[in-house]
């Protein structure tokens, strides 16, 4: 075989080591019983293409590079801050929340809005004398008759807060706001119960607020507290968007990278396999590829064999350089592509009593003839053709 041969055959081989089911195509029979006769074992149809070796390389570089950036990632994410001790924080309280007023505006009677108002009276001198709770009872009862105002709500949210109720203090102060949204007082507590809970944003957010509606020298220091906060809160969280913006950058950047060396993979395989030799039905491209397998399969009854382990199949006494002869003449490479003459060259080389059948086809019988000339005029086991001519 000369080198070219030695080439294919050498591609053949690889291209089946990557997918070893290709054995069981048709066209590759002769090559499959070939093996058996040898004793092989082959693998089932079901067989997985084995990985290509490059991927295989690259999936540790590509699972290191994951782990080297997620150290990255982790090295740049800033240390929480040990949260400092705050004397004046206090746990959430649960619901239920004291009730509110009816929904919605009602028309009130002389009696209700009497009672409406001896109630607060009474909230307001309980809350002189430090009795919370029943200044609470008395201010739920006033807001229960209808008709709260934001001022009552915002009073009565002043009292839960003194009385460790931040949650419903917000709820009051809410309430407040929905009723007179330019209710600073309402804000400006609804921002102290959130500097309770250690909600600095939310605190931040309702102090300016109400500092903007309703001015109070006694809630600037409480103010400027939950700023310095607040500060801290959103230079951290700037550093932190500029970090993963910078890291959604890299990734693009990254990504867009591995697209180009993939397509530029792709371009460089596809010019290999341009400039590769013209392959037909034998995955990997051996020369030739004799669609359907060579005529006949080559089979092995065929007598003998190349000698000195040449091409399996090949009859007794065959050169390599005729078996060249053949992968080389345009003529036959397009004969064996025709299934009719095909099948006809795999009855005869089977058969030689078959010659007979297409004695009268002249297509049939100048592609055989042409083939014997190839292989120096007759065959092994052949009789030698004579009186074709």
């Amino acid at each position: 075989m000369d080198a070219d041969q030695l080439k294919a055959l050498q591609a053949a081989v690889a291209r089946l080591s990557d997918d070893p089911s290709l054995v069981h195509l048709p066209e590759l029979a002769f090559f499959k019983d070939l093996l058996l006769s040898w004793g092989a074992k082959i693998p089932d149809a079901s067989a997985k293409p084995a990985k290509p070796a490059q991927e295989s390389a690259e999936a540790p570089k590509a699972q290191e590079e994951k782990a080297k950036e997620a150290e990255e990632e982790e090295a740049e994410e800033e240390p929480e801050e040990p949260e400092e001790e705050d004397p004046e924080r206090l746990p959430e309280d649960p619901e239920p929340y004291p009730d509110k007023a009816p929904p919605g505006e009602i028309e009130l009677k002389d009696e209700e809005m009497d009672a409406q108002a001896a109630a607060k009276q009474a909230a307001a001198e309980a809350l002189e004398d430090g009795k919370l709770e029943e200044a609470l009872q008395k201010y739920t009862e006033a807001i229960k008759i209808g008709n709260a105002s934001a001022m009552m709500y915002a009073k009565r949210a002043e009292l839960l807060l003194k009385l460790r109720r931040p949650n419903a203090c917000i709820a009051d102060c809410t309430a407040a706001i929905g009723v007179n949204p330019d209710s600073g007082k309402a804000y400006r507590i609804r921002g102290k119960a959130h500097r309770k809970l250690g909600h600095w944003e939310e605190a931040h957010k309702d102090l300016s607020t109400g500092q903007k509606l309703d001015f109070d020298d006694e809630t600037v220091d409480v103010q400027k507290f939950v700023a310095e906060k607040f500060k801290k809160i959103s230079e951290r969280q700037t550093r932190q968007r500029i970090r993963e913006e910078a890291r959604a950058e890299k990734r693009k950047r990254e990504e867009i990278k591995r697209r180009k060396e993939a397509a530029q993979k792709a371009y460089e395989e596809a010019k290999r396999a341009e400039s590769a030799p013209a392959g037909g039905g034998f995955p990997g491209g051996f020369p030739g590829g004799f669609p359907g397998g060579f005529p006949g399969g080559m089979p092995g009854g065929m007598p003998g064999g190349m000698p000195g382990g040449g091409m399996p199949g090949m009859p007794a006494g065959i050169d390599p350089s005729m078996f060249a002869g053949l992968l080389n003449d345009p003529e036959l490479m397009q004969a064996f592509a025709n299934p009719r003459l095909q099948q006809a060259m795999q009855e005869m080389m089977s058969n030689p009593a078959n010659i007979a059948k297409y004695q009268n086809d002249p297509e049939v019988m100048s592609v055989f003839q042409k083939m014997m000339s190839k292989m120096g005029g007759g065959m092994g086991g052949m009789g030698g053709m004579g009186g074709m001519g």
